[in-house]
């Protein structure tokens, strides 16, 4: 099998892993599969010589068409990951001012007077 094709068909695993969407519960899980595409494919991406076959050329012709299809889904992705993110963000803070609600100095409403 040449590198072409063992990459067409990696590509194509990563397609259908992101089709699947980002789960609610245990997102860790499919993030570390979703690595583990990336890293491999990036190896295979690397070994990959300069010269190829015309049936080279139209696999690679697929890839391009596959990672067109592939991108959007990881974009999606990412916006969601970076809400879940800013969701944790918010809770944290929102927890500690509830936690200790006099840590912060808030001077709402104060008026300090500097002049003598």
């Amino acid at each position: 099998m040449s590198h072409v094709q063992e990459l067409l068909e990696q590509t194509e695993k990563l397609y259908d892993h992101v089709q699947k969407g980002l789960p609610e519960e245990e997102p860790e899980d499919y993030l570390d599969e979703l690595n583990a595409y990336m890293d491999y494919r990036q190896k295979l991406i690397e070994r990959l010589s300069g010269d190829y076959t015309d049936e080279e050329k139209e696999l690679g012709e697929q890839l391009v068409e596959i990672n067109k299809l592939i991108q959007p889904y990881l974009d999606e992705q990412m916006k969601q990951i970076k809400s879940q993110m800013m969701k944790i963000r918010v809770k944290r803070t929102n927890n500690t001012k509830y936690s200790n609600p006099y840590q912060s100095n808030r001077a709402d409403g104060m008026f300090f007077d500097k002049r003598k």
